[in-house]
């Protein structure tokens, strides 16, 4: 009997030990599958912010039940926003770099900019707030809106792009290792007279480039004529440095500020600041002009302009600028200069000093020296000479300016150049005023005279005023000078002008009195121009003088042919006078626009006197495309340039860098610097840009250059930074599109299929986390085009929805392929359920 109680006994305990063991098992392992599938769910992907990949602790993306979340701190953080967490309050606030504040309330399901509702959506009750903001995962619809910045998911590489605004992209920068020299542009100009029996020509050329760290400037002009062969007339050579040094050497002038050494020689000089002072300093031989009495008979006509004295100098200005936040009005300058020839000879100090201000300016030059030389008369003398020249503006009122000038050079005072300051005395004054716009009025006087000259003193007086009304009214001008100068004891010159414009016609008349010695003469012109239309017009005058003079003209001008290349005019008219009887002219001008910056312009006479030709071309034999910013720069700023290239092509295998056998390059794409520059992609899909400032620039592809089945991976702009002298290359990559389309509509039975009776809903706004979004039509289809490739969130913005409804889906991740679209995207709305509240579905009001 206990025997049978133990079986008993052993098996129920073996049959419970069994049965719980089994019942374990059983429990356990549901919950280790839904474990090992729940672990399945979440995947881990790299974030890139602006081209910059997160690293570091809660930086990677993750995937749960289909929705990409994202670490909300590490993307603040890496946009340069700043972002706060209640965790209580379930609210998240982002005040962005731009100085906007965005708000998501997870309670109610709202994202806001500065208090204004931008997006409502769904099952925010799901995402779990963290006691540590680090670790707060938002979902990637929603992330979008509060930052607003566009994400993206590339399945091919597992990788989160997160890109608001320009994407700063690191290039390839190398030294631009500048030669020695550099040509940048040579222009000429070349001129022909053509008279009846003599010809003359002249050449200019100019030339501009880069030596060592230095920009340099070279002109020539050379002449011919029919009795002598070609010649040099002058050359002058420059160059300028960053440091401020300036150098030249041939024909040029010298003195800067001080008026009283300034001389045309033919030599070099030197600038070089140091400190707050330039100091240069000059060397060479100028023309005197003077021939020595005893050698007058022998010398010809064209000698009287060679280098016969021998000219040196130094001076030092003081570099006026700002001082603390004002500027320094004053500049002062001080020098000294020799020369030594047969005509003249001098030693000279001088100094000047300049004062300009908002209402008044002044310069005053002085100067003393010890001179020996020939006088005007050519008598020769020697002794101590001065010279003092003072001249300034006052303006009193913004309407009324009060200008004078003193000038005294003494009778032995010399320059290396003969009729250059001369012995003078002169006192002159002057007031112009301008009551209203449309009136101003001058006067003038002074009075001059020569050093020991017995006779009186020049004197000219002269009065104006202009009636210049707007539009369509008549204009004037009038003005007379009365003089009396030891040739002539008493002059007069008055002079009119007047016209009249209409909307095509204008009339107008020139008149002019001049009393010299014995009567005086008037001459009067009156005349028209008519506009016939905007490429043709014709002018025609009669003139009439004392003394039965007559005179008159008729001109057809023809502008802008052959697409603005080519002007004409066309004229005739004629002189009277009883003594020389009529004497008839003819005369043509052509001007034209040729290629290479070429422009050739041609003036044909024909008189009584014979033909004269007058042949003008001037324009380009070389030039690069860097010249214009290197040449107009200052010369402190002239080596900060660089250059930007790169290339524009489809990236067919998508692999990020271009193959030549797979990828296709894009031509007569534009590329834009800043926005005001530009340049066009050539066959090979290369651009450059060869003179660009160094620093930040924001370099962009002119989207609608590009082909409408294309699109940048990233966005159109770009932030470079550009170091000096350097050469950056920056590559835009271009895929093919793809759309994604689908239909929104109101699933009643939320068995997720359109059935019969079921209604499609229009103007439903479908966004996406990359920043596009669309309207449904009125049968609830939408299109979203231009996508790049790769995986993008799908929702709607529930703030669109009819009253009572709600999303039926929780946003969904569509893959858009290149070239293809992806249809059939179902987008459900359903009913709100009587037991759950919502609140925030409203309308904003935009």
């Amino acid at each position: 009997m206990l025997r049978t109680t133990l079986y008993k006994l052993s098996f129920c305990l073996c049959l419970t030990f069994f049965f719980t063991y089994q019942a374990t098992h059983i429990l356990a392992k549901p919950k280790a599958d839904n474990d090992a599938a729940k672990f399945r769910q979440i995947q881990f992907a790299a974030i890139t912010v602006n081209g910059r990949t997160l690293t570091g602790p809660n930086s990677a993306a993750h995937r749960r039940d289909g929705r990409i979340l994202i670490p909300v701190s590490a993307v603040a953080r890496s946009l340069g926003d700043v972002v706060s967490v209640d965790a209580a309050l379930r609210l998240i606030s982002v005040r962005r770099q731009t100085g906007i504040t965005a708000e998501f309330n997870a309670g109610l399901g709202q994202v806001r900019e500065n208090s204004t509702l931008i997006l409502t959506v769904s099952h925010a009750s799901e995402i779990a707030f963290t006691p540590n903001a680090d670790e707060l995962l938002l979902p990637v619809e929603i992330a979008a809106s509060l930052f607003d910045v566009s994400i993206r998911y590339d399945v091919d590489k597992n990788l989160v792009l997160v890109a608001r605004g320009q994407i700063g992209i690191e290039s390839e920068q190398s030294k631009d290792n500048r030669p020695i020299a550099e040509i940048y542009q040579i222009d000429y100009e070349y001129n022909l007279n053509q008279y009846s029996a003599a010809l003359s020509q002249s050449l200019v050329l100019t030339a501009a480039g880069s030596l060592a760290d230095g920009r340099f400037n070279f002109t020539s002009n050379s002449s011919s004529s029919s009795s002598r062969g070609i010649s040099m007339r002058n050359a002058t050579f420059s160059l300028e440095r960053p440091n401020g040094q300036r150098y030249n050497a041939g024909d040029f002038g010298t003195g800067g500020n001080l008026q009283f050494i300034s001389a045309n020689i033919r030599g070099i000089s030197a600038s070089v600041p140091i400190g707050d002072v330039t100091v240069s300093g000059f060397g060479g031989r100028s023309s005197s002009g003077v021939i020595l009495p005893e050698f007058e008979p022998l010398v010809r006509v064209r000698d009287r302009f060679s280098y016969d004295t021998n000219t040196f100098g130094v001076f030092a200005t003081n570099n006026s600028g700002i001082i603390g936040k004002t500027r320094d009005p004053f500049t002062f300058s001080a020098g000294a200069m020799r020369f030594t020839g047969t005509g003249r000879k001098g030693n000279l100090v001088t100094g000047s000093v300049n004062y300009d201000s908002s209402r008044f300016r002044v310069q005053s030059d002085f100067g003393y020296g010890k001179f020996d030389g020939l006088r005007s008369d050519n008598t020769r003398f020697g002794g101590y000479g001065s010279a003092l020249d003072v001249g300034g503006t006052f303006q009193i009122l913004e309407n009324l300016a009060f200008q004078a000038r003193y000038t005294k050079i003494g009778e032995n005072f010399l320059s290396p150049q003969s009729g250059v300051r001369e012995p003078l005395d002169l006192k002159a004054a002057g007031i112009t005023w301008s009551p209203v716009k449309w009136l101003s009025t001058s006067f003038n006087a002074s009075t001059s005279r020569r050093p020991g000259d017995s006779t009186p003193n020049n004197k000219f007086v002269t009065a104006a005023f202009a009636v210049t009304p707007g539009a369509g009214a008549p204009r004037f001008y009038i003005s007379h000078t009365q003089s009396s100068t030891s040739q002539v004891r008493s002059a007069a010159f008055t002079m009119l002008n007047a016209s009249k414009d209409f909307s095509r016609l204008r009339l107008f008349l020139n008149a002019t009195r001049i009393k010299n010695i014995g009567p005086a003469s008037m001459n009067a012109q009156m005349g028209a121009g008519y506009a016939v239309n905007d490429k043709n017009s014709i002018e025609f005058s009669q003139g009439i003088g004392t003394r039965q003079s007559l005179g008159g003209q008729f001109d057809w001008r023809m502008s802008n042919l052959l697409n603005n290349r080519l002007s004409l005019s066309a004229g005739v008219g004629y002189n009277y006078s009883p003594s020389s009887g009529f004497a008839p002219y003819e005369r043509l001008t052509a001007s034209v626009n040729l290629p290479r910056q070429t422009a050739l312009q041609v003036n044909y006479y024909q008189t009584n006197q014979g033909p004269t030709m007058l042949v003008s071309v001037r324009g380009s034999l070389f030039k690069r495309r860097e010249s214009r910013a290197f040449l107009s720069s200052p010369a402190s700023e002239m080596n900060s340039y660089g250059k930007v290239s790169g290339r524009v092509y489809q990236d067919v295998d998508q692999d990020g860098k271009f193959d030549p056998s797979v990828d296709k390059p894009q031509a007569n794409v534009k590329v834009r610097v800043n926005g005001n520059r530009y340049v066009i992609s050539d066959e090979n899909g290369l651009y450059k840009f060869d003179s660009v400032t160094a620093g930040e620039h924001k370099v962009y592809l002119d989207l609608l250059s590009v082909r409408a089945d294309l699109t940048l991976l990233g966005t159109a702009a770009q932030a470079a930074k550009l170091l000096p002298g350097s050469s950056s290359v920056y590559d835009f990559r271009l895929v093919r599109t793809g759309r994604i389309s689908g239909r929104v509509w109101l699933d009643t039975n939320e068995n997720g299929k359109f059935d019969e009776g079921e209604k499609p809903l229009a103007d439903i706004r479908i966004v996406t986390a990359s920043g596009r979004d669309t309207l449904s039509d009125n049968d609830g289809y939408f299109i979203i085009g231009d996508l790049p490739p790769g995986e993008h969130i799908f929702l709607l913005d529930e703030k669109t929805l009819p009253e009572k409804t709600m999303a039926g889906f929780k946003p969904v991740a569509v893959h858009a392929f290149p070239g293809r679209e992806t249809g059939d995207i179902s987008l459900t709305v359903i009913m709100i359920p009587a037991e759950i509240k919502r609140f925030g579905t409203t309308k904003a009001q935009f």
